[in-house]
């Protein structure tokens, strides 16, 4: 284990309190192309997928100016998405101002155009921009003096856009006010221009925000020296008033927002012989002054204000002489309330290099603040909570096989990817996983932690258990690469099969995956599959060996250590012999099946099997080991939802027991517990539509209510009801649980289902599929498994599951049906110790590229004990056959004997039942006949049954009657 401290220049940093605890939410990131440029953040907005779009410059040093509009994508962590610089010519200075989204989709992107042509000039330009930025349309607009710069734009109220900027004449050197009006597909609707003399090129109007009665407020600077000023615009762009504000000399207003009451709130700077300070101004519906506040923050100016989620104001720019900072700018957030108190502040550290400014802050969706900016000419995003908050510290490092065992890394050795990672400190448990390269990283607060690596299995054993690090320095890296260890060199295969959904009728798709999570390769795999006898293969992938009774086999060949794959086939199901809602399973096998070092001492193995012969439904419970068991167990059979009491079995080595149902059209289920030296868990077995009922039909929709228990890791049992119509961008949960509540006993794993549909107009690039765990599920469990196509998956925070299909290319279902859809299968254990009637709600969100989610359904499980109903009526057939049992009297009332037919001299036990199920009194017995008292019973219904040595004789029912 090799552990480091970095503090450089960082990709994921925070802010820093002048006052108050930290308390850090959020992330910094730096996005720095791959080649040498300058760049700079501008804006940014929040996306309708959870991340945001921002917009900036870019500068090439290449000596002639090279200055263009660049446009980038985050996901919800700032990780990019993709990046698009405009070039529209060699030599530029071109420069964006604002972002808006396109209500069809993708975005406007307003800037100003410079071609350094004399006669051209520069030209307010708005680039349309679809969801990925590749340009739809550009448009320039001018006056006659062809120099107009762009400020701001906004929607008006009747739908469309208004662009605001600046004009300047270089001849009788006038510039003003330029509006235009325009419709979405960039046509103009009407323009304005107002002209004031002036001896520079005055950047005229800085920000303009739509108003309620579809009018607009716009701040500037009039005249030269630059005046202060707000103006008032009608809906048709007119002007119906202009203040002008002077607070020393120099001052400057740079952002505006209406106020509840009818007023406005404007920042800016106010500049003086003691420095330039932050000021806040508070404006009625008629621009009079209410109240000014200048804050003690020398050299700094505030050139954003956006409204506080929880009341008051947030101002964001950049200090340009900071005390704690000398002579390196710092950007800053300072939050105020509705009467300009000053409740917090914080500034950018000096260590994103020694300088650094913001230029826009916007609410974001979960309360908290979205800021743009650089980094000592780096664009820069920050993410913060409502109190401005962000995580200052980063935590990453690598993950790699230490296959000599001298607990570092050597080159050669390989990484480990798709690994979990548990980060444990004063909070919540945080997870992380290793990416494709065995890198993971994660953002935390100060304090320390413990690392601990979480393997697939017992045949990986760590370095160093659990690695301690203390984050004590704000803005730092730290490093802590982890060793894992082979425990035994040996391969061990796992194996998920699964399908979206089944239809009559139909060829369905399956996949199975196969991975090896063992610490060696896996030499000759090989991938079994067992349909149902209402399924049939069609198609497969690979080539495949028919085996008979609907297996088939296929040859996978080596499979290396810590890798995935998977195969498809596709199976017809049939119309004619079947129902819609009936269940049919598919099973595979995954091989090598053995474990390299067999347990210590051998041990029984219990598996079930079931079928259904013309009128009887039958079970067989086998003990496959090579001893015997050293005690009686219990199984239970259940008649749909219905369980008749437990009953003994108590197998050699070899034996069998057999247990008969009548084939009445019930769903039956056998379920026992598997031997605790086996690894423990159940066993069980399931038989739908074995005969007919009074109705003529068959139960349906009771398999999965339980789960399905193969008895084996290198066994998976799909089982799925056809359906008819479906929700295509759903969630399902398996097992599905027990009555309306969704009862399922503590413990119980459960495994998940996401289905979408590309049901848009076009092609989905990009699925990702967000689900959050619920707090009753174990995160470090999660196994991801089947899916439609190739995904990367990722666990994050206290337990967020992102799956990504990348380059998916999912055609709309009005192209290809067949191929719009996808899904992704995943499992979670719980977290030990969940109490009873704790409730497990899962949902999750469906993301096309770069849409508003879809979401899920919520699925749910309520945990429960003996939530099953007892059957009234606990006859249980077992072969050998039960020997017969006469009682009389029957009704009894006092004394009642009972005879056992072809039983000799035996031991044994009675067991006599109430109708509910509860025992009402045990009696050993010798011989084949006994009596019993039963005056001491309550009048009604019982039910008994004879056992020896752990087997059922007999049963059968008692009246005791009462007058």
């Amino acid at each position: 284990m090799k552990m480091t401290k970095i503090a450089t220049t960082l990709v994921l940093l925070s802010l820093c309190l002048f006052t108050g605890p930290l308390m850090a939410q959020g992330w910094l990131q730096t996005y720095q192309p791959g080649y040498a440029a300058l760049t700079i953040a501008r804006e940014a907005l929040p996306t309708d997928d959870g991340g945001y779009i921002a917009v900036g410059d870019i500068s090439l040093p290449t000596g002639a100016p090279r200055d263009y509009i660049r446009l980038w994508k985050v996901d919800a962590n700032g990780s990019l998405q993709w990046d698009k610089v405009f070039f529209y010519g060699d030599i530029r200075l071109d420069h964006s101002n604002s972002i808006l989204p396109h209500p069809e989709g993708g975005y406007f992107v307003l800037g100003t155009n410079n071609a350094l042509d004399a006669i051209v000039g520069e030209n307010m330009w708005l680039l349309r921009v679809d969801a990925f930025g590749d340009t739809l349309w550009a448009r320039t607009y001018a006056t006659a003096s062809n120099y107009n710069t762009a400020a701001d734009m906004v929607f008006t109220q009747d739908g469309k856009l208004l662009l605001a900027g600046s004009t300047y004449d270089g001849v009788d050197s006038t510039s003003g006010a330029y509006l235009v009006k325009i419709g979405l597909d960039g046509t103009p609707i009407w323009e304005k221009e107002y002209q004031w003399h002036s001896l520079d090129i005055t950047p005229t109007l800085s920000e303009i925000k739509l108003l309620d009665d579809g009018g607009f407020i716009a701040t500037g600077a009039w005249a030269h020296p630059a005046t202060p000023a707000v103006i008032r615009f009608d809906a048709l762009g007119d002007t119906l008033w202009t203040k002008t504000y002077a607070f020393s000399t120099g001052d400057e207003l740079w952002d505006i927002e209406p106020t509840p009451d009818g007023g406005f709130i404007v920042c800016g700077q106010a500049s003086g012989f003691a420095g330039i300070n932050p000021i806040a101004m508070k404006l009625d519906a008629a621009g009079n002054e209410q109240w000014q506040q200048i804050y003690d923050v020398s050299y700094a100016k505030a050139v954003s204000i956006c409204p506080a989620t929880n009341g008051g104001y947030v101002l964001a720019g950049s200090l340009d002489n900071y005390i704690w900072y000398p002579a390196a700018p710092a950007g800053f957030m300072l939050k105020i309330n509705e009467n300009g108190a000053e409740q917090w502040r914080h500034a950018l550290p000096d260590s994103l290099g020694g300088y650094s400014r913001l230029s826009s802050i916007e609410p974001a969706p979960d309360g908290g603040y979205i800021a743009a900016g650089e980094a000592r000419w780096i664009s820069m995003l920050i993410k913060t909570d409502s109190l401005g908050n962000s995580i200052t510290n980063v935590l990453k490092g690598n993950l790699y096989n230490d296959a000599n065992h001298n607990c570092s890394y050597d080159v050669g050795e390989d990484s480990l990817a798709g690994w979990k990672l548990v980060i444990q400190g004063d909070g919540p448990d945080q997870y992380a996983t290793t990416d494709s390269n065995g890198q993971y990283s994660i953002t935390l607060d100060t304090g320390t932690y413990i690392i601990t690596v979480l393997p697939p299995n017992a045949l990986w054993e760590p370095c160093v258990p659990g690695v301690a690090v203390q984050l004590q320095n704000f803005y730092d890296t730290t490093v802590v690469d982890m060793a894992m260890q082979p425990g035994i060199d040996c391969p061990l295969m796992q194996v998920d099969v699964s399908t979206p959904f089944l239809r009559r009728c139909f060829e369905n798709q399956y996949t199975v995956q196969y991975c090896n999570e063992g610490t060696t390769d896996a030499v000759d795999a090989a991938v079994e599959v067992e349909l149902d006898p209402h399924l049939s293969l069609t198609s497969a992938e690979l080539p495949f060996q028919n085996l008979g009774n609907n297996r088939y086999r296929f040859e996978i060949g080596t499979v290396p250590y810590n890798s995935c794959g998977d195969l498809k086939f596709t199976a017809y199901l049939d119309c004619d012999n079947t129902v819609l809602g009936q269940t049919h399973c598919v099973e595979a096998f995954i091989f090598p099946d053995t474990l390299c070092q067999e347990p210590a001492n051998s041990t029984p193995i219990v598996e079930v099997e079931a079928g259904c012969t013309g009128d009887s439904v039958y079970f067989i419970l086998r003990n496959i080991g090579i001893v015997d068991m050293a005690m009686p167990a219990d199984y239970i059979v259940i008649e749909d939802d219905v369980m008749y009491l437990p009953r003994p079995f108590n197998l050699d080595a070899g034996d069998t027991v057999r247990v008969t149902e009548p084939a009445n059209g019930s769903t039956y289920r056998l379920e026992a517990p598997q031997q605790p030296s086996a690894g423990g868990g159940l066993v069980s077995a399931t038989v739908e539509g074995c005969g007919l009922n009074a109705m003529g039909a068959f139960s349906i929709g009771y398999v999965n209510q339980f789960p399905l228990y193969s008895g084996s890791s290198f066994i998976d049992i799909e089982c799925r009801e056809s359906i008819g119509s479906y929700d295509p961008n759903d969630k399902q949960a398996l097992p599905r649980g027990y009555g309306s509540a969704h009862f399922v006993k503590p413990g119980t794993a459960i495994e998940y289902l996401v289905r979408f549909q590309n049901t848009g107009t076009d092609t989905a690039f990009t699925v990702v599929v967000r689900d959050t765990l619920s707090p009753w599920l174990s995160p470090g469990s999660v196994r991801p498994g089947a899916s439609s196509h190739p995904y990367t998956w990722s666990l994050s925070g206290e337990g967020i599951l992102t799956f990504t299909f990348a380059g998916i290319m999912l055609p709309d279902s009005s192209t290809n049906e067949a191929a719009s859809h996808g899904f992704i299968k995943f499992m979670a254990n719980q977290r030990p110790g969940n109490p009873l009637d704790a409730v497990i709600e899962n949902q999750a969100g469906i993301y096309f590229d770069y849409n508003a989610p879809v979401l899920t359904n919520t699925v749910f499980h309520t945990l429960g004990e003996n939530f099953v109903q007892i059957s009234n009526t606990p006859e249980i057939p077992e072969e050998p056959a039960r020997l017969s049992v006469r009682v009389a009297p029957n009704p009894a009332s006092d004394w009642a004997t009972f005879l056992v037919e072809g039983m000799q001299n035996t031991t044994g036990d009675f067991l006599l039942y109430h109708s509910n199920g509860a025992l009402a009194l045990r009696h050993a017995f010798q011989g084949n006949q006994f009596g019993l008292d039963m005056s001491q019973l309550p009048g009604g219904v019982y039910f008994f049954r004879l056992e020896a040595n752990g087997k059922r004789l007999g049963s059968g029912k008692l009246v005791v009657g009462r007058p």
